[in-house]
This record gives C-alpha cells, sequence and structure tokens, in this order.
C-alpha cells in the first residue's frame, strides 16, 4: 500500500483545520511523519526523524508550541468518533484496550477517564478522552533482510524481534512475513489488524504468497487454530506476554511449529526480566533474539544474538 495513501487515511480523521495545516507541511517531511499526537487543550504535534514538533496553520514544523495549533474539544472528538468508524459502542474490546487499528493500518491510541468494573477491576471504556495518538503504519520492503539473512540462512528456525515502544518491530515483522511467507507456510497471528491490514479478507500489504492470515483474532485462540487447521511450518505474532500466549505458543513449538515473534526489550538483560520470553529461552526454543535501533536507527538491526 502506498505510504502516501496511509497518511490521507489519518488525515482523514482529522479536523478541517487540522488536516489542512497538516497538508501544508512540505511533502518530505510529510511523508516522514511516523505518529500525529492530539491533546486536549494543548497543541497539535507530529512525530517525525524521533522528534516530536508541532505544526503552525501554515505548516512550519516548530520546536515549541507557540504558534501551534491548539486541539478543542471537537477535534478530539471528530477524531475519536471517526476512528470507530461513528460507532464506539460497536468495539467495546477495542474500548477496553485503549486502541484501535484503523483503514490502512494506521493503529489509534487514545487515553482518558477509565470506566472500570467493580467486581473485576478491569477497564471496561475509556470516556472523557483527553489524547490520541494516531501512528502512521509502514511498508517497508526489505527492512528486515539483515535479520532474515542471519536468523534464517541455515533453514527455518524461532526468532524474537525486540526494540522499545515505536522501535519498528511490527513493520520488521511485516517483512519477515513477506520473506518467509515467498517459501514457506506461514500463519500470521494479525490480532490488531495493523500487519496485514485486510480489507474484505484481502490482505493490503505484501505479507508473503503462502502467508495465511489470522485478522482480529484473540491471540491464543488464532495460534491453536493455526496449528489445528492450517498446517503452517511457521507462526509470526506481535508482542508476547500474558500466559495465555505462552500456553498456545508452547502448544505450537510441541508441534513443530516455528515461531517469529516481539517484545517490548532494549537489551538481552531486560528481555530475560520479561516472564514469558524469559521462559521460552530457558526452555530452548527461541534460536535468535534480534535487536532494534531508535531514533534514526528505528527498525535497523542493532543486535543480534543467537540464544
Amino acid at each position: 500500500m502506498n505510504e502516501r495513501l496511509r497518511l490521507t487515511y489519518a488525515a482523514d480523521l482529522l479536523t478541517d483545520r487540522i488536516r489542512e495545516a497538516l497538508y501544508y507541511v512540505s511533502p518530505s517531511e510529510r511523508e516522514s511523519i511516523s505518529e500525529l499526537r492530539l491533546r486536549r487543550g494543548r497543541y497539535f504535534s507530529a512525530v517525525l526523524y524521533g522528534r516530536e514538533y508541532f505544526p503552525t496553520p501554515e505548516g512550519k514544523l516548530m520546536n515549541s508550541p507557540q504558534n501551534g495549533i491548539e486541539v478543542t474539544p471537537q477535534d478530539i472528538e471528530t477524531a475519536y468518533v471517526s476512528a470507530f468508524k461513528g460507532s464506539v459502542h460497536a468495539y467495546p474490546r477495542e474500548q477496553s484496550e485503549g486502541y484501535i487499528t484503523t483503514r490502512g493500518g494506521n493503529r489509534i491510541g487514545f487515553s482518558g477517564t477509565a470506566v472500570v468494573d467493580k467486581t473485576s477491576g478491569d477497564v471496561t471504556a475509556v470516556r472523557k478522552i483527553s489524547s490520541m495518538n494516531i501512528r502512521i503504519a509502514r511498508e517497508v520492503r526489505d527492512c528486515a533482510r539483515p535479520i532474515y539473512d542471519r536468523a534464517f540462512a541455515e533453514g527455518l528456525s524461532s526468532l524474537i524481534v525486540c526494540s522499545p515502544p515505536c522501535g519498528g518491530k511490527t513493520t520488521v515483522l511485516r517483512d519477515l512475513s513477506r520473506l518467509l511467507g515467498a517459501e514457506h507456510r506461514v500463519s500470521l497471528i494479525d490480532e490488531r489488524g495493523e500487519l496485514a491490514c485486510s480489507e474484505e479478507g484481502v490482505p493490503q500489504n505484501d505479507v508473503g504468497v503462502h502467508t495465511d492470515v489470522f485478522d482480529c483474532y484473540p491471540r491464543r485462540h488464532a495460534i491453536v487454530t493455526a496449528v489445528r487447521t492450517m498446517s503452517p511450518e511457521i507462526i509470526i505474532c506481535d508482542e508476547i506476554g500474558a500466559k495465555n500466549d505462552l500456553d498456545a505458543l508452547e502448544y505450537a513449538l510441541d508441534s513443530g511449529v516455528k515461531l517469529v515473534c516481539s517484545c517490548h526489550a532494549g537489551t538481552l538483560d531486560e528481555l530475560k526480566k520479561r516472564s514469558a520470553p524469559a521462559r521460552l529461552i530457558k526452555d530452548k526454543v527461541l534460536s535468535y533474539a534480534a535487536f532494534l535501533g531508535t531514533g534514526n536507527s528505528c527498525g535497523r538491526l542493532r543486535e543480534f544474538y543467537k540464544l
């Protein structure tokens, strides 16, 4: 999918005055935007090159909010309702988890006042939205090639891709799916709908000719179903962590399926402190760990370990 189209989809969520300012930004800068941020009563901002800038109504990117665009309640309301296609209550899971994936694979995160179930203590919804973060999806062909060449030079293996938040893990996993799916049966667990960006069952991103997409499935259910029905050689999923994830992943691994996954971690020591990856490392089911850079090196291989 064309990157400009993803930005257009993101801009379509905004009110006219903010969208117009965004289109006044120079084309080279506009196409480098990775996030758009709205904070009620404060200022509209854009993240590019790993830094946050404040666009003016004329499209100039400033280091300070002076002369920036103040975000009104209407700006928040318009973007929020648009993200949910005009029907917020039709997406209870996304409401409770604080994010929704929109057209083109863009992920919209939001914060505000939590509605908490008194019995379970779980967040069931978010009201009075105060901040929104529109993350622009990227499809960068061959960005995963250095990892692919090292991890799979001698055949299929299990790999975990790591970085701090916003380190490019999803983009790298998407490209690994394309590369692996060119020759192997891949089951892509696309829980948030942002890896394949499927529309009407058709992936809008190139995720490999032999790849089967489990779009918006709960992760555990998708992994078990994939092993039972699709005979994958490798399963790819994003951001492992929950105990239920681990049980399902071990079921797949015990069936002889290889795993490519990701985790929030900046160093190997930090990775080993995460309960789910630590258990997979201890059980010697992960062969390699790849760590990505941040800032200007976002999405690029920084360190590679044989586990």
